[in-house]
């Protein structure tokens, strides 16, 4: 089948199956994972002036967390989900901040602050958002 024959089955309105548990547990972590390692190696980027310093990576970092975990989230249909993706992505940066020998990825800077407590401020507030956005008597979303 091709994309009008797919296309003809869908009826506007029908809502899409409920994915599994196993499913949702393991796109949680996975994207957690894989947004923990892709923020850690975007966070460091910076512009410096003269006298100051935008921490432009460890903001687009925050940003796709926010996205990938809000997207998680409504797709697994819980705010749990988002809670798991943030928890897997700040596992993933702690882990990466160890100074193991003269290693360690995040530095304690304004870049490496940023991603490190943005992670754990943002989680909660995306997972809230995901409540909102889940809430049954909700009308913003699609009928």
């Amino acid at each position: 089948m091709s994309g009008p024959e797919l296309a003809d089955r869908h009826e506007p309105g029908a809502r899409m199956p409920t994915p599994r548990r196993w499913a949702v547990v393991a796109a949680a972590f996975g994207a957690g994972i894989g947004t923990g390692l892709l923020g850690t190696s975007l966070h460091g980027h910076a512009l410096y002036g003269t006298g100051y310093i935008v921490p432009l990576g460890a903001v687009a970092a925050l940003v796709m967390l926010a996205a990938v975990e809000l997207f998680v989230g409504l797709w697994g249909r819980s705010a749990w989900v988002v809670v798991l993706c943030g928890g897997a992505a700040y596992l993933c940066a702690g882990l990466l901040s160890l100074r193991l020998g003269a290693f360690g990825m995040i530095s304690a800077n304004l870049q490496g602050n940023l991603w490190l407590y943005g992670i754990a401020v943002l989680t909660p507030v995306m997972a809230w958002i995901a409540v909102l956005i889940l809430r049954p008597g909700n009308t913003t979303r699609g009928k």
